[in-house]
């Protein structure tokens, strides 16, 4: 998976059901991708909040590893910052997760990605998940295949048996599932099924990012509820192809 801004809980349901999980961080950076945005939950109303990119035009392309973030007109931690604080100051459980959060949003880097693997494996260890975490670009492979073929090059590489994706892969992937059968690989797609949790506002709002759900039930409750969501199918092969 890339590592994305402030996860919905679904992205760390999908950590915590793994035996190892890698951070796809060597492919292209979409600008306008989870990768430098997400949902917050402000005043009862979703809010895309952004992070800042520097754009190098010497390169068309910008691999996540390598994208940079933007501090100079304003430094946008700041405003995350005093965000979340005034939104969330009468959360539930806002005394027990707001400095923790705060250190996760101030955590210092130029590298959007560095930033990003930051929050997401230090809430993992808060939530007690002990998975394996690897950063793809920290280890000795490289490929140049395309994307289904690279994914399960990626997935030989590392010896995997089970290959767990998100819905958001089926379209390619079910083009690849005969080469991922031929390598003795079995696909699950996950078909999370989004909990309703205490939230400040009337109405509950979905997919928000992972902080209003640790702002709204605090550490432990925040484990169970990730995992009540989940479900996950294996991909059943059709000899008949």
């Amino acid at each position: 998976m890339q590592p994305t801004f402030n996860p919905w809980i679904g992205y760390f349901d999908l950590i915590a059901y793994v035996d190892e999980f890698i951070f796809f961080d060597t492919i292209q950076l979409n600008q306008q991708s989870w990768q430098t945005r997400n949902k917050l939950k402000i005043q009862s109303k979703e809010l895309l909040f952004s992070i800042p990119i520097l754009k190098d035009k010497s390169k068309k392309e910008i691999l996540i590893k390598d994208a940079k973030i933007n501090f100079n007109k304003f430094d946008f931690r700041k405003k995350l910052s005093r965000t979340l604080e005034q939104n969330y100051k009468k959360a539930s459980y806002f005394n027990e997760v707001n400095y923790f959060i705060q250190e996760l949003i101030m955590f210092d880097t130029e590298y959007l990605s560095e930033y990003n693997i930051n929050i997401i494996t230090k809430i993992v260890e808060k939530l007690e998940f002990k998975t394996k975490i690897i950063t793809l670009s920290q280890t000795n492979y490289d490929s140049k295949f395309a994307k289904e073929e690279l994914v399960l090059d990626i997935c030989k590489y590392f010896n995997t048996k089970n290959y767990i994706s998100p819905l958001g892969s089926k379209d390619y992937l079910d083009k690849a599932i005969d080469i991922f059968k031929t390598s003795n690989i079995d696909i699950y797609y996950q078909y999370y099924q989004h909990p309703v949790y205490q939230q400040i506002g009337d109405e509950f709002l979905p997919y928000i990012g992972i902080f209003d759900l640790l702002y709204n039930e605090g550490f432990e409750n925040s484990a169970k509820i990730i995992r009540s969501g989940r479900k996950y199918e294996k991909v059943e092969y059709n000899e008949n192809r």
